[in-house]
């Protein structure tokens, strides 16, 4: 059998698209179909239409508080907002009239597009001429500038006449080669040093006579039990040292009791505070078995050291305390007249 062989399709010609005819004699071409939106501007519009629900939720909600909080003014607000609504939907246009008018405008806009393309002539392009090179360039004659005024050199210095000169700056005095040293050199000032006695030394001083804030810690710790052994505590010893767990003084008192003094020799500025007091009365009971617990010290107690003293039953002998009872103006801290605190 004999295949047979189709003939060649030939070309169709490219027929013009029809145009129809609009007001004024204008042709405009038929109109295209839109093309489907792409899928960037489907999300675009998701995107809006999900931020205006939000913003319109958020809204409402917020206005849902405040009518609650304020029901009589929402009624109110409510009736005078129903005619202006009204109002605006009545003048709002159809969105069939709004998508007429967008296609119309549309078509208008193609068709004044594509008139103006078929009948506006091709713009002539001047193409730029090269720029003149070194050499192509005249040479500078001479005559061309007149010579003009002699600029002032500055050899020798201008004057007007009524300008007076003004006269050379004197050349500073020489530095004085040796440093500069004052007629008198201040003193150091000298701090007091403590003094330091021996229990022996202690016992054969008047104490009444003593700066107990001028001795050392060690010295002062010596002085307290030697004011315990003068007033009826024989046995009274110094104990201080790294591990003496806040005893420093072990003494018995004369009706008997087992005394525990704790010494705090500071300064005047520096007070004893409830701190203090806490870690000695964590000690003086249940390590020392005081029956009698002490604290003296050259400087003051702050507030809250008097009240816990008073709470755990510690007496507190101040520096004014402490000079009276080395004087004998003032009871010891197991005599009649001491206080708690």
């Amino acid at each position: 059998m004999i295949d047979e062989v189709a003939p060649a399709r030939e070309p169709l010609a490219e027929e013009p698209i029809p145009a129809k005819v609009v007001r004024g004699g204008a042709r405009r071409p038929r109109r295209m179909r839109r093309a489907r939106p792409t899928v960037r501007s489907g999300s675009l519009a998701v995107v809006l239409a999900a931020a205006i629900l939000t913003g319109l939720a958020l809204a409402f909600q917020g206005f849902a508080r405040w009518a609650g909080e304020h029901p009589g003014w929402a009624v109110l607000l409510g009736l005078a907002a129903v005619p202006v609504l009204y109002a605006l939907l009545r003048g709002m246009p159809h969105a069939r009239d709004l998508r007429r008018a967008a296609r119309a405008g549309m078509a208008e806009a193609e068709a004044d597009a594509l008139a103006a393309t078929r009948t506006a002539p091709p713009v002539p392009v001047d193409e730029p001429a090269d720029p003149p090179t070194r050499t192509q360039q005249p040479p500078l004659l001479a005559d061309a500038f007149p010579p003009g005024p002699e600029e002032p050199t500055l050899a020798a210095p201008f004057h007007d006449g009524r300008t007076t000169p003004l006269p050379e700056p004197e050349a500073p005095a020489p530095y004085a080669t040796e440093p500069y040293a004052p007629d008198w050199e201040p003193e150091p000032e000298t701090e007091a040093e403590a003094v330091a006695l021996t229990a022996a030394e202690l016992d054969g001083v008047d104490l009444a006579t003593l700066d107990f804030a001028a001795l050392d810690p060690d010295t002062f710790e010596e002085a307290v039990a030697a004011l315990c052994r003068r007033d009826g505590c024989a046995d009274a010893e110094t104990v201080g040292g790294a591990g003496d767990l806040g005893a420093d003084v072990l003494a018995t008192a004369p009706d008997g009791r087992r005394v525990v003094i704790q010494c705090k020799r500071y300064g005047p500025e520096n007070k004893v505070g409830s701190q203090d007091l806490q870690r000695f009365g964590g000690t003086c009971w249940s390590v020392h078995g005081a029956q009698l617990a002490v604290l003296v010290t050259t400087s003051e107690f702050t507030a809250p050291a008097e009240e816990y003293a008073d709470s755990c039953g510690i007496r507190c002998v101040d520096g004014t305390e402490l000079t009276a009872w080395a004087e004998g103006t003032g009871p010891a801290p197991w005599g009649p007249g001491a206080t708690l605190g």
